[in-house]
């Protein structure tokens, strides 16, 4: 599936009740960074992959599945890593004149400029339903259905997981992986984690990739390196501890994982990524 791109500002709604989208866009294999300043309220959802937001002199890790946020007159900078990288992005973009709706939406990047995606699988599904109304935009109504489309994928984005009542064991899933981001040190084993709730292991990976959109060591591994990434570039602890802390007993291995999932050696990246906050 190739890019597809569209700027719907000017075409009439049927019931204009959601905020109007000004442009949305599916992009499977980004490459190419953005460097520039945004004129309208801009959110990439980035659904594959990882990469880096600059915004103003602060730096965040960006790693899928996740949103982030590019604010009116704000110059920032985003893209994937490592070079040569792909992410899978989705972006919508409103006016510059409903920032105080967002703001009231308690969405500014003063606040939280990146954020998980609390549901993936309620996003993947409104995403595709998406890119088949932007495949017939000039159906009669159909700008009203990406209006209302993105305004839900915003909502997605930001409810806590347990909203899926549609999956069995939503909640106890949505619990365990909230202890297993609080215990990263710990070896967490899915065929006991299964026969705690009477699954089979094999239904209970299943079922973690259909809820969180990643095998489960894939995901524990996700949470390890974005804790990695924050220890790394928001305190001083030596690379060492940064690594036991999260479970790695050898550091030489915790830094080569380090290095093969974000694409320079722990060092180097808390060198390229500090923050200003943890420098002062």
């Amino acid at each position: 599936m190739g890019n597809l791109v569209l700027h719907i500002r000017a075409i009439p709604r049927v019931m204009p009740i959601a905020p109007r989208v000004c442009s949305v866009g599916y992009l499977p294999s980004r490459t190419m960074w953005i460097k520039r300043k945004f004129e309208s309220v801009h959110f990439g959802f980035i659904l594959k992959g990882r990469g880096r937001l600059r915004y103003g002199k602060r730096s965040f890790s960006v790693v899928a599945p996740c949103v982030f946020i590019s604010w009116p007159g704000a110059y920032q900078e985003f893209g994937p890593e490592p070079e040569g990288a792909t992410w899978e992005q989705l972006f919508m973009g409103y006016d510059a004149n409903l920032e105080s709706m967002f703001d009231a939406w308690d969405i500014h990047p003063a606040k939280q400029p990146v954020w998980p995606i609390a549901s993936p699988q309620t996003v993947r599904n409104l995403v595709n339903e998406l890119i088949a109304c932007m495949r017939n935009v000039e159906a009669k109504g159909m700008v009203d259905r990406i209006d209302r489309i993105c305004e839900r994928l915003l909502l997605e984005s930001r409810l806590e997981q347990s909203a899926q009542l549609e999956t069995p064991h939503g909640a106890e899933f949505d619990h365990v992986r909230r202890l297993v981001a609080g215990n990263l040190a710990d070896r967490h084993d899915a065929k006991f984690l299964a026969s705690q709730y009477g699954m089979s292991e094999v239904s209970f990976r299943k079922k973690w990739k259909q809820r969180f959109g990643a095998p489960f060591k894939q995901d524990i591994m996700i949470l390890r390196m974005q804790e990695a990434c924050r220890l790394l570039t928001e305190t001083d602890r030596d690379v060492k501890e940064i690594g036991t802390e999260l479970g790695f007993e050898d550091p030489l291995y915790f830094s080569r994982r380090f290095a093969s999932l974000i694409g320079m050696p722990p060092t180097a990246y808390r060198k390229s990524w500090r923050t200003d906050e943890s420098e002062d």
